[in-house]
Order: C-alpha cells, then sequence, then structure tokens
C-alpha cells in the first residue's frame, strides 16, 4: 500500500477550489491510502469523500499546538507522497519518496485551481468530491429554487443586506422566475446578518440558515435552479454542484476566486480590490461592507441576461 498525505487548506472555499488533488493521488497508483488534513469547517464536508481513507482536522489551539498533535500523527509512517498546501515545516521532516510543497505563482492573474493544482501535479486538476452513500431528505424537491447565500466570513465582503431584498423582489416580477421560490443558507451563527431579509413576511423566502449540514447543502444544490451570493465557501460549493453559480465580487480578487466552471457568472462593483483595500492602515475585521458600488439593478440585468444563456 501507498500511502499519500495532503496537507489542505483550513477555509471551505481553497479547500474545495484544491479538492480534485483528492482523486487525482487516489488513483495515480493502484494501491493508495490518501490521508487528509483540513480545518474544523471543511472536515465536516470532506469527511463524506470517498477518495479520502483517513481524515484528520486541525483544530486551532493556542501557541500553534495543533501542529505538534498533527506532527505525531503523521510522523511514524512512511509515505509515498507528501502534498502541503499549506508550506508547514511538518512536510520537511517526514519521511517520504516525494514531497510536494505549494508555491503561490508570481502571476496574480492566474485562478487558485490552476495556482494550486499545477504548483503541485504540474497540470491543471478540477475541483471534484465524490461522495459516498448519503441519505438527505430535501424538504424543496421538485420546486423550483433560486438559492441565496447573502453572507460571507468577512464584512468587507458582504453585499448590503437591503441590496439583496430588493434584489429577490426584483427577480420575481420577471416571467421566467414567476414560480420560483427563495431560500437562504448558510451559518447559524451568521444568521443575524440577514434580521432585515426574515423580518418581512414573504411565502417565497424560506430560511434554512443553520438547518443543513455541509454535505447536504452540497446535494441540495445539485437540485437549485440558481444559486446567487457573496464571494464564500458556499459559492465554490455551489460551482462544484454544478447548479448555475452568480458570485457577488467586491474587496477579493475575481482573477483568483471567480466561482470555478462553464455555467458560472462573478459579478463586480466598478472598483477593483485595490482602490476598495489600498488606503493606508487597512484591516479587514475593522472595514464594513465594501460592496456599495455594486448597483441592484446591473446585478438584475446581468442575472437574467445569464440564465437566458
Amino acid at each position: 500500500m501507498k500511502r499519500v498525505l495532503i496537507i489542505s487548506s483550513n477555509r471551505l472555499g481553497d479547500a474545495i477550489l484544491s479538492s480534485g488533488l483528492n482523486y487525482y493521488f487516489k488513483n495515480k497508483y493502484k494501491d493508495t491510502q490518501v490521508t487528509f488534513v483540513c480545518g474544523e469547517a471543511p472536515h465536516d464536508l470532506f469527511k463524506y469523500c470517498k477518495d479520502i481513507d483517513i481524515i484528520i482536522p486541525l483544530k486551532k489551539k493556542k501557541f500553534s499546538f495543533h501542529w505538534l498533535i498533527l506532527f505525531i500523527k503523521v510522523f511514524f509512517k512512511s509515505w509515498e507522497e507528501v502534498i502541503d498546501l499549506r508550506g508547514s515545516v511538518i512536510s520537511f521532516l517526514l519521511f517520504t519518496k516525494k514531497r510536494n510543497i505549494f508555491r503561490k505563482n508570481k502571476f496574480k492573474s492566474l485562478h487558485k485551481v490552476e495556482e494550486i493544482t499545477t504548483s503541485v501535479t504540474g497540470k491543471l486538476v478540477e475541483p471534484k468530491i465524490n461522495i459516498l452513500n448519503f441519505s438527505f431528505k430535501n424538504k424543496f424537491k421538485g420546486k423550483k429554487v433560486i438559492c441565496i447565500c447573502p453572507t460571507a466570513n468577512w464584512n468587507p465582503k458582504i453585499w448590503p443586506e437591503e441590496n439583496f431584498l430588493r434584489l429577490i423582489k426584483k427577480i420575481s416580477t420577471l416571467s421566467k422566475f414567476k414560480n420560483h421560490i427563495f431560500v437562504l443558507i448558510g451559518p447559524k451563527e451568521e444568521e443575524y446578518k440577514i434580521n432585515k431579509i426574515l423580518s418581512i413576511k414573504n411565502k417565497k423566502i424560506f430560511n434554512m440558515f443553520g438547518k443543513f449540514s455541509l454535505v447536504e447543502i452540497l446535494l441540495f444544490l445539485k437540485e437549485c435552479k440558481l444559486f446567487i451570493g457573496n464571494d464564500s465557501g458556499l459559492m465554490h460549493l455551489a460551482a462544484l454542484a454544478g447548479v448555475r453559480t452568480i458570485g457577488l465580487f467586491g474587496p477579493s480578487s475575481v482573477e483568483k476566486y471567480r466561482p470555478w466552471g462553464r455555467k458560472t457568472l462573478y459579478i463586480s462593483g466598478k472598483k477593483s480590490p485595490e482602490e476598495l483595500m489600498g488606503h493606508k492602515n487597512f484591516d479587514f475585521r475593522q472595514e464594513d461592507c465594501l460592496m456599495r458600488d455594486l448597483k441592484v439593478d446591473d446585478v438584475l440585468k446581468k442575472i437574467d441576461k445569464f440564465y437566458k444563456k
């Protein structure tokens, strides 16, 4: 048996964009055991992946003690290959025939999928997660669903809540979406960010924040007609699911983080990330929304045109 270790990202989005590596290395040798290391958020999804034999969640601890715990778990094994997307010291201390250490590409325009997979394998590897048999009862099955993800992991990337509400109302007036419903998804801890939307009594809007696990969201998205959301891990999950995916962008790079796939579209305002974040002492943790220049009517027109295709 040939053991392969993949040390992936803490973030859901980055882990999804590099997910094809699991399939690639699982099938590179005849008898391969893939050990996959990732953060707590992606762990809830990747633990159902067929191409992973052993999964190790990397739970952050004080003084980076989590790296020592990981080192103890992987040191006493002989590896065929070690693939480290974090560039950690650990990968240089392991017994392995080959090391693949991800190094950032100097070309800013390269998408994260291309940047990571070509650096590690020498060729493009598409995102891919083969899910184990999983029973999921979709309460919206048979309905025409537009999935809305109105939050993100940091405030500057979140399109104003009132804009999402106006967009939902305007989409409802279009003939092609007359019989569609809107399902809001996101983590329970971010539900407070959509209080204005939830305060509106609309029979077409359903709140599913915190109601689905990540694997259930993936299976749910496969049955949706359209996804609209901010740049987030769930946006990349939607693109992976194959649903028509529209990502709304502001301060993050569309070149690197646009949704990956043929049935995807990104929409951004007129200001570049450099203009939005280039001022002195910028700190994303202290900043408010940086997407106010992205207008509802412009988004609506592009959605209409995109859906016609």
